[in-house]
């Protein structure tokens, strides 16, 4: 058992190592990203960034999920300002502030659900070259409130949210 665990790491080191090296042929600034993002406890789907107002960047999110009896859309945009940029040969670090929105709207049995949320948050993001391609990896907690109306009920949201994200930049 321990030599196989000793092989999963010098493998790991190998792949690491090697996809290291061809990060120094790849430019990492690159003004387009499109990944994943998700923030709990309901948000989240395919994302575009565009990070070519740096150190102002902008972000949408959005899913339409349609089925034969329920229905999940949801849409949501974001903009954060960079209090901190560090590029090295390897990777680019990033910590900002994020204003963010989003709405969703769901159906579930004939019961009809909207919800409009925003907040405020504070994250930070890894870019580094895997396999020649700029990846970055995002991660953001954020004081979030809103309103939910579910049928002819409303009642308001408030709450610490999690957010986390990837992202293949071109």
């Amino acid at each position: 058992m321990t030599r196989s665990i000793f092989c999963l790491i010098c493998l790991f080191l190998g792949i690491a190592f090697s996809f290291s090296a061809q990060a120094q042929e790849t430019n990492l600034t690159k003004s387009f990203g499109i990944g994943l993002q998700g923030a709990t406890p309901a948000f989240g789907g395919i994302s575009f960034r565009y990070t070519g107002l740096a150190p102002i960047y902008l972000q949408t999110v959005g899913r339409f999920v349609l089925t034969d009896e329920e229905s999940d859309h949801m849409l949501g945009a974001g903009v954060s300002y960079a209090i901190f940029e560090h590029q090295s040969r390897w990777n680019i670090a990033r910590l900002y502030f994020t204003l963010e929105g989003g709405w969703q709207y769901k159906t579930e049995q004939e019961l009809l659900t909207t919800t409009l949320a925003g907040g405020l948050a504070f994250g930070g993001e890894l870019v580094f070259s895997l396999g020649g391609i700029p990846l970055g990896l995002n991660v953001g907690i954020g004081q979030g409130f809103g309103r939910e109306k579910a049928g002819s009920q409303s009642k308001g949201l408030a709450g610490v949210y999690v957010g986390a994200g990837i992202h293949a930049y071109f």
